[in-house]
């Protein structure tokens, strides 16, 4: 379960934040910039396409859902088929509801050595000590960068990101691990700083769904 709470750091690190004006740039000119949108993203919800490669097998899973962002670190994935479950994140701890299973597990961030340091990277991973970015493509209307994480035993060896040049937003990410298996999202329907409340970022569980606590 640690390896899909990375996973969640992963959504708030690359989430598709908006940028300024297209033009030629270096890749310390492309970091800039999204570190600057970053800024100036006070919230974020998109709906979400994820699909799941697993490198042993020919068959890839296809889920769709939602994500909401809201700043400091409020994040909700709500997933709705094939399977229907819903993750937040409060910054302190994670919730996460399986609703076919009536079940809910809550787990505390602090004290887990691994889900700690993958928090250090998603906050700031343009640190030069922590990753390498290059671009690989430079067309028209995009741009694909490369991100080599030099942190030690990551989640993803490699992650590679779409950045539309219209309006400089991420629009796709695929994210490889050290075994091979790849997940690739997509966004659609972006829409930022349109003033999310705390009640976006809530599950309500039934009575009769009893919450496991995790340390």
């Amino acid at each position: 379960m640690t390896k899909l709470i990375l996973l969640i750091f992963t959504f708030l690190l690359f989430l598709p934040y908006t940028s300024i004006q297209a033009q030629t740039l270096s890749v310390d000119e492309v970091v800039k910039r999204i570190r600057e949108s970053r800024e100036k993203t006070k919230d974020f919800s998109a709906d979400l396409l994820q699909e799941k490669r697993v490198a042993l097998l020919r068959e890839k899973v296809v889920s769709k859902g939602k994500i909401r962002f809201k700043k400091p670190d409020k994040i909700s994935i709500e997933f709705f088929q094939p399977d229907t479950n819903h993750m937040v994140y409060d910054g302190k701890t994670f919730l996460l509801y399986f609703k076919e299973e009536k079940m809910a597990e809550r787990y505390q961030v602090q004290g887990n050595p691994a889900v700690e340091k993958y928090l250090l990277f998603s906050k700031d991973p343009f640190q030069e000590k922590l990753a390498q970015w290059k671009i690989l493509e430079d067309r028209e209307s995009f741009l694909v960068m490369e991100i080599l994480p030099k942190v030690k035993d990551p989640l993803f060896v490699k992650t590679k990101m779409s950045i539309s040049k219209k309006d400089w937003i991420i629009t796709g990410i695929e994210m490889v691990e050290k075994n091979g298996d790849t997940t690739v999202l997509q966004y659609f329907n972006m829409k930022v700083n349109m003033g999310l409340s705390d009640s976006d970022f809530e599950i309500r569980l039934p009575r009769d769904v009893k919450v496991t606590e995790i340390k």
